[in-house]
């Protein structure tokens, strides 16, 4: 464990999330608020989207380097400096400029992120994943992820975008699990050590919960605001891996009542923080329609 390496690549690793995903919402969303299959696919064709999937790519890159030299719930509380990273990206896409508000949410997340890790200290070495626990992490969170969406298929389109962001974000979360078991996997074995089920396993539900999580995120910025979306997906992705890398990974979390009422506070503070920062990077929404050529009042017409 490295330290040194990790928490730079993890830092690293959120700038180039953050720059993505304020570009990603720019291509998505059309502000018609459905999901909208097609428009997936058009994604495909954007020049720009594709851009942020290059940094995605490079983010994904870092986070692993990262969480093969340290702890995940060291590393993944760390990507949340993604939030703070979006909000300039986002003002040089066409957003609103950062207001004092802003620059005290970023305030915020620094200071509840420097809390969790005081409270932490040291979470120790990670153990080796079993097969059938990774396999059953990812049932149950595809079937609460299903059930919360099914929930909110007849609610607002401010509704849907948050509980689609939350359950992306939260496979999030469970990917940084399994990249730190596939990792570690890599680092004490080799190619070799993924041709038994404790290998293939946790790659094959890494790769197929890191393709849902992207798409259902394309999905989320399609539907709603960044306000809406961004927070949930933020706030989603730590907290699981947190209590994820406890509890399959053994790291050392402390959970005396103090601790608990310690890391509720962090989570309010964070998720305040990533709403103030989501709404100051909402730029003006498309609406889809074209510009009108005449004005009330105004008898002229645009050439």
């Amino acid at each position: 464990m490295s330290l040194a390496v990790a928490l730079p690549c993890a830092v690293l690793s959120a700038v180039a999330y953050g720059t993505s995903t304020a570009v990603q919402h720019r291509a998505a969303h059309r502000g018609t608020g459905r999901a909208d299959a097609r428009g997936v696919l058009r994604l495909l064709r954007d020049p720009r989207w594709l851009a942020s999937v290059g940094g995605d790519t490079l983010g994904l890159v870092l986070q692993v380097v990262a969480l093969a030299t340290g702890p995940v719930l060291v590393v993944q509380p760390l990507l949340v400096l993604a939030v703070p990273v979006a909000l300039p990206v986002g003002r040089l896409l066409g957003g609103p400029a950062p207001g004092w508000r802003d620059y005290v949410a970023c305030g915020g997340i620094l200071a509840a992120l420097a809390a969790f890790f005081a409270l932490v200290g040291d979470p120790g070495h990670a153990r080796p994943l079993p097969a059938a626990e990774a396999a059953w992490a990812v049932v149950v969170a595809a079937v609460v992820g299903a059930v919360l969406m099914l929930a909110v298929r007849r609610g607002s389109a401010t509704a849907r975008a948050a509980v689609y962001g939350a359950v992306a974000g939260a496979g999030f979360g469970l990917v940084g699990v399994l990249l730190d078991a596939v990792a570690g996997r890599w680092q004490r074995a080799g190619l070799s050590g993924f041709a038994d089920p404790d290998g293939w396993v946790p790659l094959l539900a890494l790769l197929l919960t890191g393709a849902a999580a992207l798409v259902l995120t394309q999905v989320s910025f399609q539907v709603g605001a960044l306000g809406a979306s961004f927070p949930a997906n933020e706030v989603a992705a730590p907290v699981v891996a947190v209590v994820l890398a406890a509890a399959l990974l053994h790291e050392r979390l402390p959970v005396s009542p103090a601790h608990l009422a310690a890391y509720l506070l962090c989570v309010a503070v964070l998720a305040a923080g990533t709403v103030q920062l989501a709404r100051g990077m909402s730029a003006p929404e498309p609406t889809g329609e074209p510009e009108p050529t005449t004005h009330p009042g105004d008898r002229s017409t645009s050439p």
